[in-house]
């Protein structure tokens, strides 16, 4: 397919153009060239140029830091830095600080703005195969920041990308392989998927450039630049990337066509651009390329042949909040850490615990700074829970109970509230029955105050125990009922006012159960990923933020899309909003994200936390990679962009 070139720029003042985007508004066409950054008008007319090293690479970042500015990012290989610079007037002005500096060979660039997080980010190409993500943010004293994020790996040298801000995926080619898309979330899964291959796919030599552009009706098309073949590919982004055809760039009078194209830009809507740059310009320097997407859609029927996206809901209300502080990492790696508990302390809030578990071996205790106070390693603790005066003969305990996958029992202890320890209070092994007991959660009745164990199974059994004084001064556990979710289950919540048990089935439902030992198997769907579409599976811990009488929040993990999601306590428990933490640079603490078990309580724990707090386990601990951990986010945070109330305190001991 052959598409006319609409315009060019002048030859560069060297004679190595890599890339060219159009400013904001189209008022301008920047170009990266071997010696610096050339500034033209919109017909292609030379402006001005900026001494800026060998720019390779070009990226945009719009309504950037307080005052909204646009900063243009250039990646200069011959100091792996990246440059950011501002137009004024009709030239480019260096900010005079490198948003990023890396200690790699740099090879490409590009940036994008998160439709996640906001955040923006800059992805670098290094010459071993490695795309490091940076934050590229406005610190709060207003100067140009920048941190390591994340590193994904390829297997040879990738040359150039593009970040969809639109789908949230970034797309790299690795010059003598092919495209690959990558999850462009920082919080999400490192793992490539390939879009196209050279030899047994639509490529015969070098993968060139890489560009998007949506229409105005929301479709998205990717292109891809065949270097060897002077081709440019497009794919069909909604219909799994399916390959529509190349086009070649003609000439037209005084303007030649395209050949060898290397880096490409496109732009959006009806007047949408593609620029590109052409690496043979006849007789003249190497210049830009313009051509009209018009024309592409019409040669490629874009109006019939691309698959229309799947709508949004556009109910769904998600805000960002930032976490304010962060434990200590677990001592093992992988998936360990799990399940979050908040231990309020009788008479000083603001030395109240958190209570973690690490299912690789053990209890952890942390202080609401982070710290660690405590270690119990009695085993691979999988969750949680605390109440508050357990009767155990004639005293009353601040009961701590975990499910223990290593002895496949109840672990019990009870909090000594002088210390800030925990101390064992089983009688002898409590065993579950089960092979592999998974998710926990302890229930007082309001009726007689009984105390109550459930724990789950991945096949989705559910058994409840009545604790009870065994040998004096120590708790056993008697299996009062049971019953079956359907499939894997481990988040779960009781709630102590209305006789609630809460259970999420994670692939399914979150589910509504009487807690009570006589309530049978009855339930009531509260909710699924079906039914609400900002859920996305697995559905995972669930906790309770109490407010007066039987007024509050239900929060659940929705850990497919690392949010998570809230509801009315009160029946028919009406969907509230979600929210996704994410990180506070500054500060030097990551978001959370694929979170199991979280806790959350109404409680003042202290200024830091004045109506409560939320904790929620991290299950990859970036900015610097570390061990999982778990992040404290003040409720107000959470509670002020959704308009939830916030309470001044439920004392949990009654």
């Amino acid at each position: 397919m052959n598409v006319t070139v609409s315009r060019e720029t002048s030859p560069s003042t060297s004679d190595s153009a890599a890339m060219a985007l159009l400013w904001p508004g189209d008022t301008h066409i920047i170009g990266a060239v071997e010696d610096g950054l050339e500034v033209y008008d919109q017909s292609g007319a030379f402006l001005s140029k900026t001494d800026a090293g060998e720019v390779e690479a070009l990226g945009l970042l719009t309504g950037f830091g307080a005052n909204e500015r646009d900063l243009l990012l250039g990646l200069d290989t011959s100091n792996s830095t990246v440059q950011a610079y501002s137009l004024s007037g009709n030239a480019l002005v260096s900010t005079g600080q490198a948003a990023v500096t890396s200690n790699l060979l740099l090879e490409g660039m590009c940036s994008f703005t998160s439709p996640l997080d906001g955040q923006s980010y800059a992805f670098l190409l290094a010459s071993n195969g490695q795309v490091q993500q940076w934050h590229v943010y406005e610190g709060k004293d207003g100067s140009l920041k920048s941190t390591l994020a994340r590193s994904l790996q390829l297997g040879t040298e990738p040359k150039f990308c593009v970040a969809d801000a639109k789908t949230n995926k970034l797309y790299v080619t690795e010059e003598a392989v092919g495209v690959w898309q990558f999850d462009a979330d920082v919080e999400a899964e490192t793992i490539p998927e390939l879009v196209d291959v050279k030899k047994f796919g639509h490529f015969t030599g070098e993968v060139g450039g890489v560009a998007i552009h949506h229409t105005a009706t929301g479709q998205s098309v990717l292109f891809a630049s065949d270097v060897e073949t002077s081709t440019i590919n497009l794919y069909d982004v909604a219909d799994d990337h399916r390959f529509m055809g190349g086009m070649q760039l003609k000439g037209s009078g005084a303007v030649d066509g395209v050949d060898n194209a290397g880096g490409l830009f496109a732009t959006d809507g009806a007047n949408g651009q593609l620029l590109l740059s052409d690496e043979d310009n006849g007789n003249d320097a190497t210049n830009f390329k313009l051509a009209n997407i018009s024309d592409i859609a019409s040669a490629f029927s874009f109006a019939t042949t691309l698959k229309q996206p799947e709508a949004k809901d556009a109910s769904a209300k998600l805000v960002l909040v930032q976490p304010s502080m962060e434990t200590a990492p677990v001592a093992d790696g992988g998936d360990a850490a799990d399940d979050p508990a908040i231990w309020v302390h009788p008479t000083s809030p603001e030395k109240s615990l958190i209570i973690g578990t690490n299912k690789q071996g053990g209890l952890y205790v942390y202080n609401l700074d982070g710290s660690v106070r405590q270690y119990v390693a009695e085993g691979r603790m999988n969750n949680v829970d605390v109440r508050y005066g357990v009767s155990v003969g004639e005293d009353k305990v601040t009961l701590v109970a975990a499910s223990n996958r290593t002895t496949e029992g109840i672990s019990l202890y009870k909090m000594d509230e002088t210390a800030g320890k925990l101390i064992d209070i089983a009688d002898g092994l409590q065993p579950t029955g089960m092979p592999d007991p998974y998710g926990m959660c302890l229930y007082q009745s309001p009726k007689d105050d009984q105390t109550y164990v459930f724990i789950n199974e991945k096949d989705g059994l559910v058994r409840q125990w009545r604790l009870d004084e065994g040998s004096p001064g120590r708790l056993k556990a008697t299996t009062v009922r049971e019953f079956t979710v359907g499939s894997t289950a481990e988040g779960c919540t009781a709630d102590d006012d209305t006789g609630m048990l809460y259970v999420a089935e994670e692939d399914v439902a979150l589910y509504k159960y009487g807690a009570e030992p006589d309530a049978g198997d009855a339930r009531e769907t509260i909710t699924t990923p079906q039914m609400n579409p900002a859920l996305k599976d697995d559905l995972e811990g669930v906790s309770i933020y109490y407010g007066e009488g039987e007024t509050g929040y239900i929060v659940l993990s929705s850990q497919g899309n690392n949010t998570y999601a809230l509801f009315d306590r009160q029946a028919p428990h009406a969907y509230l909003g979600s929210f996704k933490v994410i990180a506070d640079s500054d500060a030097g603490i990551d978001g959370s994200s694929e979170t199991d078990g979280l806790d959350i309580i109404s409680t003042p724990l202290g200024p830091n936390f004045p109506y409560g707090v939320f904790v929620a386990q991290d299950g990859r601990n970036i900015t610097p990679e570390e061990r999982q951990n778990f992040k404290l986010v003040p409720w107000e945070r959470i509670a002020d962009p959704l308009s939830l109330m916030k309470y001044t305190g439920r004392d949990p001991r009654g």
